[in-house]
């Protein structure tokens, strides 16, 4: 019977630590996007009800994939509410609606005659949902079966990434610079970096 609780113990602190592993991986691809886009990201919510600050991992778990519901969930009191993202970039701060994927990609839908700044000036939570979800907007408008015209150029790129291969998965890194993984495999081998397990993550964290 003890040895089933301290199994059962072991069991849950492998959980809790995939899920602090899975966390972090979020904030290192945040960061990435940032650094791609000269901004920083950083999604706020704080509930209304038991005034816990949410991490940006529980604001994405909580939110429901509705396209009509802009809420997310606190994980302490389960209350719905609208998260907010900050963006810092040259001097400047917005704090803007934070929306989940569903709803940036269907708040896309149509529009994808606007031009990137136009997209920015008229729907800037929507256009940084895009960026923080998807990695930008070519992206975001490919998720949903549409070629986006407008290319994005995100200069020194390649730099820029060096710093984040074999923290997170190829696939990750490639889909923010809108790339093929093989792209990012090749690049974290010619400069022999292992490929990211849940291990390295678990690492950085301890």
């Amino acid at each position: 019977m003890e040895l089933k609780q301290e199994l059962r113990q072991e069991l849950e602190l492998t959980h809790e630590l995939r899920q602090e592993c899975q966390a972090h991986v979020i904030t290192l691809r945040m960061n990435l996007v940032g650094i791609l886009r000269d901004e920083h990201y950083v999604p706020k919510a704080k509930c209304p009800q038991c005034n816990k600050d949410m991490t940006p991992a529980e604001i994405i778990a909580g939110f429901n994939n509705n396209p009509n519901d802009f809420t997310t969930k606190c994980p302490r009191c389960q209350s719905r509410f609208e998260a907010r993202i900050v963006c810092f970039g040259n001097g400047t701060k917005l704090e803007l609606p934070f929306y989940c994927e569903i709803q940036t990609l269907e708040q896309l839908r149509g529009r994808e005659s606007l031009s990137p700044q136009e997209i920015a000036h008229q729907y800037a939570g929507v256009y940084r949902s895009a960026i923080v979800h998807r990695g930008g907007l070519a992206q975001a408008f490919a998720a949903i079966g549409v070629d986006y015209p407008f290319k994005e150029e995100l200069s020194g790129w390649k730099n820029k990434v060096r710093p984040f291969l074999g923290r997170m998965t190829d696939k990750m890194i490639a889909e923010v610079v809108s790339v093929s993984p093989a792209t990012i495999r090749k690049m974290r081998k010619e400069l022999g970096i292992p490929r990211f397990t849940m291990a390295v993550a678990a690492g950085e964290i301890v």
